[in-house]
């Protein structure tokens, strides 16, 4: 009978078995941390840096543009023997158009924002990283412990067969096929192994350990989808593109120019004659080859609004998706939860009969099989559940 005992398996029924932890885990902050120091997206932040500061210097300026500096020198030496000569020193400015300025201040806006939710939105992407390393690391810590237990039954199997034959009560092909059991299992065991160790090595990668998060696994989280980093950024790139937009529409002129200086000119045998001068240059019409690029830039915005309210639309669909996967992952988890208990009860009533003569090895071994495939099933729908409230929090924008 305590061969028999070997097949008990209600001790390997508890729920917690999915998702127990080692007590010194990092949260999910701390790893979350690890993860953003690798991640190779975080340089695009500097451009975002400069950009923004590009933008609130142009917005002080003055002027629409470089100043240029003006020295010129007239003289007769080779034309004529008046012996005369001018002097000129001044500077040219380009000034700004109405509504021109506005608009650099409304690209330095649209490009802190376009800073601080690039930083949001890489924290999401980052997110959905460590959600997905996690539990491909979970999964493959199931399958590796489930595949052992594998082994560690059908060796006990092996041994039970093995007193029965040696005592005449069973053919010694009943063990000849406990042998071949052992065998599959320890063959599926190499293959989990080689499964788990790929899976390691890419957590740790990332988060720099290979202990897993504490709590492990996550709630429903309250969100608002009007405030759903991906979207932030791109009511943000939609501010950048009106900006620009506008300061197009400004500039289909080109940029007056005020213009001031002096004059020196020096003639045989009078005084030097000194004079200062301003002046404004003001072009007239439009250059029309800028009316076809704020026209295509105009085009360019109203793609930006479309794909806004596509965004919007995919993410409702998405997120109703993601709800009813937790859901559905919650019926199933219950239906395998009675399965499990049948494979159990099968398990033992085939054991009873085996070794009362009443059935032959392989229902046995058949029965054993369902019962590891059960609990494997099990331990994976709970791990899908899991996931998909991971993945729900994950479309909603929620990030870790």
């Amino acid at each position: 009978m305590k061969t028999l005992r070997a097949f008990s398996f209600v001790s390997l029924l508890s729920a917690g078995f999915v998702l127990s932890l080692p007590a010194h885990a990092a949260t999910y902050s701390d790893l979350l941390k690890n993860v953003l120091a690798n991640q190779p997206e975080q340089a695009i932040l500097q451009g975002y840096d400069a950009l923004e500061s590009s933008a609130s210097e142009s917005k002080k300026s003055w002027f629409s543009g470089n100043t240029n500096l003006i020295i010129a020198h007239e003289n007769d030496s080779l034309t004529g023997d008046l012996d005369k000569q001018k002097w000129q020193i001044g500077a040219e400015v380009p000034l700004w158009l109405p509504g021109q300025r506005q608009s650099q201040k409304n690209l330095a806006v649209g490009f802190g924002e376009l800073n601080t939710n690039q930083a949001s939105v890489l924290k999401l992407q980052a997110s959905a990283l460590l959600r997905d390393l996690v539990w491909q690391y979970r999964q493959a810590q199931v399958k590796t412990k489930l595949a052992q237990q594998s082994v560690e039954q059908a060796q006990k199997l092996q041994k039970l067969i093995t007193v029965l034959v040696n005592v005449g009560e069973k053919p010694k092909i009943d063990a000849l096929l406990a042998d071949k059991a052992l065998l599959a299992a320890q063959s599926n065991l190499l293959m989990v192994e080689n499964e788990f160790t790929t899976a390691q090595n890419r957590y740790q990668y990332w988060t720099k350990t290979n202990d897993l998060p504490k709590p492990l696994v996550e709630k429903l989280v309250k969100f608002d989808l009007d405030n759903h980093p991906a979207l932030n950024q791109l009511n943000a790139q939609l501010t950048v593109l009106n900006a620009e937009y506008q300061n197009l529409k400004a500039t289909q002129k080109d940029n007056p120019v005020f213009s001031f200086g002096g004059f020196q000119e020096d003639d045989q045998g009078m005084s030097p004659n000194t004079s200062l001068y301003a002046q404004i240059s003001y072009p007239i019409g439009s250059n029309p080859t800028k009316k076809v690029e704020t026209a295509k830039h105009k085009t360019t915005v109203l793609q930006k609004e479309a794909e806004i309210k596509r965004f919007e639309l995919e993410l409702k669909n998405q997120l109703f998706a993601a709800e009813q996967k937790v859901s559905v992952s919650k019926q199933q988890l219950n239906l395998i939860d009675k399965e499990m208990q049948l494979a159990a009860q099968t398990l033992k009533l085939a054991t009873q009969t085996y070794k009362a003569g009443e059935s032959n090895i392989q229902t046995l071994v058949n029965a054993q099989q369902q019962f590891l495939d059960s609990k494997l099933q099990q331990a994976l729908t709970q791990i899908e559940l899991t996931t998909a409230i991971a993945h729900r929090n994950q479309i909603a924008g929620v990030s870790l």
